[in-house]
């Protein structure tokens, strides 16, 4: 049972590691989709795959969180009897836990700041297209209105004499 518990620490230590990695991918993931959003004009490309690459690591994330939970399930009881004997690995796994958070706090302030740039590039958008079809149809008044001005006699003003 010992073997087994330090196999099972060494497993919840190890899905620690590989979400923190995760994280650190999503931060540069979360930079990159900053830089589509950070001109005048959305880089939509770009935009479109920044999100599809957090998706797949956020999908990554959430797995190693329910085996890190299995895990846990599993041995949670027993790590608190023997939380001396483990002590190292804990306050290593409780240190992780702490700069995770913090890398997760500084992803969720760069989203935010991301999506305020984006809301704001769209209304910019819908504007510019709200402009185009007051513009559009003011043309279109306009040629209506020319149109019914031409009278049918008007073309046939030149003497007809021959």
């Amino acid at each position: 049972m010992e073997q087994e518990m330090s196999v099972y620490v060494s497993a919840l230590q190890d899905s620690l590691k590989n979400k923190y990695e995760a994280l650190q991918k999503i931060l540069v993931v979360t930079q990159r989709q900053q830089q589509a959003v950070s001109g005048e004009e959305l880089e939509l490309d770009a935009f479109e795959e920044a999100v599809e690459e957090k998706e797949v690591l956020l999908q990554r994330i959430q797995e190693l969180d329910d085996g890190f939970q299995s895990i846990y399930t599993k041995i949670g009881d027993a790590l608190h009897q023997q939380k001396q004997q483990y002590k190292p690995q804990i306050l290593e796994m409780q240190n992780m836990l702490r700069t995770m958070t913090d890398l997760g706090v500084k992803i969720q302030a760069l989203e935010q700041k991301n999506k305020n740039r984006f809301d704001g590039l769209v209304a910019k958008k819908r504007q510019e297209i709200r402009n185009f079809q007051a513009n559009n149809r003011t043309a279109n008044t306009y040629n209506q209105h020319m149109a019914n001005q031409h009278q049918q006699w008007q073309t046939y003003f030149m003497d007809k004499k021959q």
